[in-house]
């Protein structure tokens, strides 16, 4: 953690000690590194994230931009309990029933367009977004033997800062709230659709959280910022 302190002092340090005016009618270039962390309703637990954003500024305040977002997550495995049925039923003794978590690899895609407000300085520059886009959920084909996909509309908001380090680059910071519209939680559960689905003695396992069908995710992502021609 001391390391991680001294490193965000040397950067705010460096930033201070270089100045880059925001202009109008520019464009950026931001590559994202991060984690999304769904709430809990949602069965996913945190990943991996990468993203990409071209932005374009119509004045020193006010931007627009478009930005793509892919995130990795493995489903939370205790909501997914399936059975397992060894041996003849017919023949006495001959049959074993076993309960199982089963788990899998999700893969989102998130694609959207956003504007900003933000408050223009020569060092350090806080900014907030809002967007809507959409999201496409990739199931792991090999858990589920066939190739199954989800999509719906996103939204999100959030915001950041932005510390300059010249005429042309910066590091950004930011979080973001991701809300996922029309999610369903069966997606996720490999043994979707199978008999072996089917619990006998629910009250012996414990139950997954209420499901819902707009669940948030929240995102934390450090980015390089890069202008073509200087002057953002």
């Amino acid at each position: 953690m001391s390391r991680v302190v001294r490193a965000f002092a040397l950067l705010a340090f460096s930033a201070s000690a270089l100045s880059a005016q925001m202009q109008p009618k520019s464009f950026a270039v931001i590559t994202r590194l991060g984690a999304s962390t769904p709430e809990r309703a949602a069965s996913l637990n945190s990943g991996g994230l990468i993203g990409l954003d071209a932005e374009y500024s119509f004045t020193k305040w006010l931007g627009v931009g478009t930005s793509v977002e892919v995130m990795r997550n493995n489903t939370h495995r205790e909501d997914f309990l399936t059975r397992l049925r060894y041996g003849n039923s017919s023949t006495g003794g001959g049959d074993s029933v076993y309960y199982q978590y089963i788990g899998q690899a999700i893969s989102t895609i998130n694609v959207g367009a956003y504007g900003l407000v933000r408050l223009p300085n020569d060092k350090i520059s806080p900014f907030l977004m809002a967007g809507i886009g959409n999201y496409t959920m990739i199931a792991d084909a090999q858990v589920n033997g066939k190739t199954a996909r989800q999509n719906d509309m996103s939204l999100s908001l959030g915001g950041g800062i932005w510390f300059k380090l010249g005429d042309r680059v910066g590091v950004q910071l930011d979080a973001r709230a991701v809300q996922y519209h029309g999610f369903d939680r069966e997606f996720l559960n490999p043994a979707r659709g199978r008999r072996e689905q089917l619990t006998p003695f629910v009250e012996d396992f414990p139950s997954p959280p209420a499901e819902k069908t707009t669940p948030m995710s929240t995102t934390f992502t450090l980015g390089f910022r890069y202008v073509p021609g200087g002057g953002n």
